[in-house]
């Protein structure tokens, strides 16, 4: 009898040892394998997406795109000013002047636009120059806004002209070459995060 109560003896102390480690085995679980429970409730913050644009690359771009416009514009090259221009029939996309005798003429959509100049140049030739003056871009590096003074044989005036990046390249979107006498058809950018030069004083 002694030693079978030896033996239930030890077996009582392996099951009593086994109940108490069998609750310390959830404390001691790995760190790796156990669920956060007070982080899933406190919401997530957004991601903060940082650009990097450069802006004084995207000026020249700017640049290079009135140069582009100007050229085509002096040789009457109607093919090259339609691929300069943001291809849109939106209002947004315009031409507005007063080459006609001095009467303003505003043009929406890129197929009228195209299909004005291909008017004017019937009757109007020659070189033209935007000596630029101010460019404004936006914090995205998406929208611009182009300032300068403009000589077309003997048509001179201010122009100033929204310029939008269709994909990678910058697009003009609309010119007022009245320089904003006849209302503010073009709108300067309301914080822009980059600048050349200064708006004068209208």
């Amino acid at each position: 009898m002694r030693p079978k109560a030896i033996y239930y003896f030890i077996v009582m102390l392996l099951v009593t040892g086994m109940i108490a480690c069998g609750g310390d085995d959830d404390d001691s679980e790995p760190a790796e394998t156990k669920t956060a429970t007070t982080t899933d409730s406190q919401p997530t913050e957004p991601a903060v997406v940082e650009r990097n644009i450069d802006f004084a690359a995207e000026e020249e771009a700017i640049r290079d795109l009135y140069g582009v416009y100007a050229t085509a514009h002096g040789g009457k090259d109607v093919d090259t000013l339609a691929e300069v221009w943001f291809k849109s029939e939106s209002d947004d996309v315009f031409t507005a002047w007063t080459f006609w005798a001095g009467t303003f003429e505003r043009n929406n959509g890129w197929k009228a636009v195209t299909a004005a100049w291909e008017g004017i140049f019937r009757l109007r030739a020659g070189a033209v120059t935007v000596d630029i003056s101010y460019i404004a871009i936006d914090a995205r590096g998406k929208e611009a806004v182009l300032r300068g003074a403009y000589a077309w044989g003997n048509q001179r005036g201010d122009l100033i002209s929204a310029i939008e990046k269709d994909g990678k390249d910058w697009k003009i979107r609309a010119i007022d070459y009245t320089g904003g006498k006849n209302g503010k058809q073009v709108k300067d950018l309301n914080d822009p995060a980059y600048t050349f030069g200064e708006i004068a004083e209208e």
